[in-house]
């Protein structure tokens, strides 16, 4: 088992002290090591992964002090890659049962087998939970990979310092059955100004957890590990998007609506319709959000509906009643994303509405303006030709 977390400020994937509690636990059980708990039980020899082992002969690895930030290039659109890719070398395609597979995951890859392919025979649970956030506008905050967007809660030119960051959780767990697994959690926090990943470290935290479960109390089923920390992220999704809602409804009740009777004041007070850009701005916000939350709500459907059956919730067993509970904290989750969902709907329904009365005020303040320029020219006529007409006549005299 080995639950880690990648985070995209820290590639660094160096492992908490979680292994050493591993480890006493398989002194305690007789058993030092993988092999050695091999020989100590019949032995499995059946295939359990598809293994495929090659080297890039483009890519030329030295020794190079771990301290410096070099990686290899690739010239991707050269000949090599584009039309006749490599063979590779140390080349070796192959079958592995259990002992060689651990054999070959420990082992040093460098040199060895750079590019690696796995298949294996067994299970594999996935979630992904796109979600934004608000937090301050800075330059700095920004996704250097370009894989996510960040949006200003208002228009630029009003000067907003709120931005929306958008972001997103994956959560993996697979293995060959329920006592040799791996777990990982992706997670996007370019918009941090902290690396979490330290302080869990530093906490001796489970970092997938979220900090929330110490290192020293392992949940060591698979199935409830990843019920466990789906829901505890779950709940984290649905706080960012209170959040992110909240502060959208905030702002726009203090506009409130505009209706026929409002309008010529709102065209005395907006002369150069900045609100009705803002309007339009938000509105488009809004439908980006509402799109989002709509997928994510239907993913969940689909896994509740698809997968919940492997989860046995009909048994019995302590073990059950945690699939159970974290089933129920997870629904009462998405319970309360629906609701943010209609929010949204609602906010919507209103603008889209009040669209219609901004267009109109916004072409009747194009012929105000356009009537009130006509008007000036014309009065700037009059005024030339009764000057002209006043104008003493200036006679010569012999």
């Amino acid at each position: 088992m080995e639950p880690f977390l990648i985070s995209r400020s820290n590639p660094d994937l160096s492992f908490p002290r979680r292994h050493e509690l591993l480890r006493k636990f398989l002194d305690q059980a007789g058993a030092r090591s993988f092999p050695e708990a091999l020989r100590t039980t019949p032995a499995d020899n059946r295939t359990l992964a598809m293994i495929d082992d090659r080297c890039d002969p483009c890519v030329k690895f030295t020794d190079i002090p771990e301290s410096t930030s070099f990686l290899p290039m690739r010239q991707w659109e050269s000949e090599e890659y584009m039309r006749r890719p490599p063979e590779g070398i140390h080349s070796q395609i192959y079958g592995a049962d259990a002992e060689t597979l651990y054999q070959r995951l420990t082992k040093n890859r460098k040199g060895v087998a750079e590019r690696r392919i796995l298949q294996i025979r067994g299970f594999t649970l996935e979630f992904h939970l796109p979600y934004y956030v608000l937090r301050p506008h800075e330059t700095k905050l920004q996704d250097r990979r370009g894989l996510r967007k960040h949006r200003f809660f208002r228009p630029p030119t009003l000067n907003d310092s709120d931005c929306i960051y958008e972001a997103q959780l994956s959560l993996v767990v697979y293995g060959v059955d329920d006592y040799f697994w791996t777990a990982y959690l992706c997670e996007d926090s370019y918009f941090r100004e902290q690396n979490p990943v330290t302080e869990y470290i530093q906490d001796e935290v489970d970092g997938p957890s979220f900090g929330h479960r110490m290192c020293k109390f392992p949940i060591w089923d698979p199935r409830y590990y990843f019920l466990s920390i789906l829901s505890i992220r779950m709940n984290q999704v649905v706080m960012e998007w209170a959040v992110l809602v909240e502060t959208l409804e905030s702002h726009l009740d203090k506009h409130g609506e505009i209706d026929e009777e409002s309008l010529a004041q709102f065209l005395e007070d907006e002369p150069s319709l900045s609100k009705t850009k803002e309007y339009t701005w938000i509105l488009s916000t809004l439908r980006r959000l509402r799109n989002s939350l709509a997928r994510l709500l239907a993913t969940w459907a689909a896994f509740d509906m698809n997968n919940s059956v492997y989860f046995n919730l009909d048994a019995d067993g302590a073990l059950y009643d945690k699939f159970r509970e974290c089933f129920h904290h997870i629904r009462q989750s998405t319970a309360e994303l629906a609701t943010l969902q209609m929010v949204l709907e609602q906010r919507i329904e209103m603008l889209e509405k009040m669209s219609g009365v901004l267009v109109n005020a916004s072409s009747l303040a194009e012929s105000i303006t356009a009537t009130r320029q006509g008007d000036n020219i014309r009065l700037l006529t009059y005024i030339t030709i009764v000057s002209s007409g006043n104008t003493p006549s200036h006679q010569t005299h012999n």
